[in-house]
């Protein structure tokens, strides 16, 4: 961990300190520890700046920040297409990104580490801060929190399901401040990585109080750390702890956004139904980099890169407004022609505001949370289950499931739903890995089809152009997708396992790589 560890935080090297602008990257001095957490507002600075950070930093232009980790899970998946020559996730989509250990997943192992060691900071000295003691409490809170969050992405991406192989090898686990002197820690296992993301968000849950108001939904609160434990105690498979962490949080906030909220783009955090996002502005929209990708409504040709699968769109119901939002339509700037091609544009994600190309990024919903508690009951066999399941459903005007629904079928249901409500949001691998299931890409057939427009002569007109669904339907290797497949993880990085003698003195390799 050498080599990690040398940057942003370094008891020895001094820390870069932010402006008290709530997520302002620009440094203003270099200072040693104890002038960072002399103060609780310095303390905040860094947690603040570590956010920023996480959000805000790219390796390439095809990797914006941690966005670029939700958007590589879900072009991994079954339901998102990448469209030929783009720039910007295509390696993802064939499998051979990930695996190869650059781009997104270099970025992401960085991403971690770096974040952990600054929150391993706040919470070694804040307590020491000069200040009110409900503001330590609750910075050293968020750092509980972002380190967590964290540990939970290393749990749920870098290793197979936890019910696969519990003592599986994951990553390193750190809970103290280093330096470019710190020797590494040996990688823990998948079990003990979720643990600590369980610990952490407990910790955060007990600092941080449920009456503090934030200034900007970036900020972790009360709500968003319930959703956190909700969503960590399901993926580690802990279902009697995600249905009381989600209940809590649904008890608080059950808010789902209208038809109209629902098709406004997804890019603004001012949504009532949003408990967390990263707000852009004009001074501070790296992130908003992800929506050349995601926005297939507008932006630049070569960009537009998310596609749906047509075989997706079949899987709502008639009357489903979800269902509305997917057509055919060639990609933005390319004028219709005979024999030209067609993609399923889903117009969930669109720019905030076109004219400055700003857009926030959502990063949990109170959807995802009537999920979590639908599946959470469904595993412990309670009846309210399906109730939650269908309050979503409801929502969207898509058909109510039978309340006798329960067992693999109701599992299965809301396994379907996860995968529409939250289609472009970052769930897509991750639910295949925790679940053990495949990937699942089927051919869509090649048939001209009439596609009727507007000409430049404001009348309508037809042209016959080919639909396009996925053409990677097969792994590396040339072989079907299968369940556990080694191309679904994302992996610790050549450079971590030369900088660490004792990576793998704990558990081993996986016998895969």
């Amino acid at each position: 961990m050498k080599k990690i560890f040398n940057y942003i935080f370094s008891l020895a090297l001094g820390i870069t300190l932010l402006t008290s602008c709530d997520l302002e990257t620009i440094p203003t001095t270099s200072v040693d520890a104890g002038s960072a957490f002399s103060t609780t507002e310095n303390a905040d600075k860094v947690l603040n700046g570590s956010w920023a950070y996480l959000m805000e930093t790219f390796n390439s232009y095809a990797n914006p920040g941690y966005a670029a980790m939700l958007g590589s899970n879900d072009m991994m998946g079954s339901d998102a297409v990448w469209k030929t020559k783009t720039y910007g996730y295509g390696s993802q989509y064939a499998f051979t990104g990930i695996y190869g250990k650059g781009g997104a997943n270099s970025l992401s192992w960085s991403l971690i580490y770096k974040v952990v060691n600054n929150c391993n900071g706040v919470i070694a000295y804040v307590d020491q801060a000069v200040g009110k003691e409900e503001d330590r409490n609750r910075i050293k809170g968020q750092a509980y929190a972002l380190r967590g969050f964290m540990y939970l992405h290393l749990a749920s991406c870098y290793s197979f399901a936890i019910d696969k192989d519990p003592n599986a090898v994951c990553g390193p686990i750190y809970l103290k401040p280093s330096d470019g002197s710190t020797e590494g820690e040996p990688a823990s296992s998948v079990s003990e990585v979720y643990q600590q993301s369980i610990n952490d968000f407990k910790d955060a849950l007990r600092l941080i109080p449920e009456n503090y108001k934030r200034s900007s939904k970036h900020k972790i609160d009360h709500q968003v750390v319930l959703g956190l434990l909700s969503r960590s105690c399901l993926y580690a498979r802990k279902w009697d702890e995600a249905k009381k962490y989600s209940d809590d949080l649904l008890a608080l906030n059950n808010y789902l956004m209208t038809e109209e909220e629902y098709k406004s783009g997804f890019s603004n955090v001012a949504n009532k139904e949003w408990i967390w996002g990263h707000p852009q502005t004009v001074d501070q929209s790296n992130a908003s980099y992800h929506f050349y990708y995601m926005d297939t409504t507008s932006g630049v040709e070569g960009y537009n890169a998310f596609f749906a699968d047509p075989y997706f769109r079949d899987l709502f119901d008639d009357g489903d407004y979800r269902k509305g939002m997917m057509y055919w339509a060639p990609v933005v700037g390319v004028p219709p022609v005979e024999n030209g091609f067609l993609w399923m544009n889903y117009a969930k994600f669109q720019f905030r505001d076109k004219s400055t190309e700003l857009a926030d990024i959502v990063l949990m919903r109170v959807s995802e949370i009537y999920l979590i508690n639908a599946e959470a009951k469904a595993r412990l066999n309670d009846p309210d289950g399906v109730n939650k399941l269908n309050d979503l459903k409801d929502a969207r005007d898509a058909k109510l499931a039978e309340t006798t629904l329960s067992g693999q079928a109701l599992l299965d249901a809301i396994w379907l739903e996860r995968r529409k409500e939250l289609w472009g949001e970052g769930f897509s691998l991750v639910d295949i890995i925790r679940n053990q299931q495949k990937v699942v890409r089927k051919e869509y057939p090649t048939a001209l089809i009439d596609y009727t427009y507007t000409d430049k002569n404001n009348k309508p007109a037809t042209v016959k152009m080919s639909p396009q669904g996925h053409y990677v339907r097969v792994d590396p290797d040339s072989k079907e997708f299968t369940a556990n497949s080694k191309y679904y993880l994302y992996r610790i990085t050549n450079g971590e396992e030369l900088a660490n003698p004792v990576l793998y003195s704990k558990y081993p390799k996986l016998s895969i790589y």
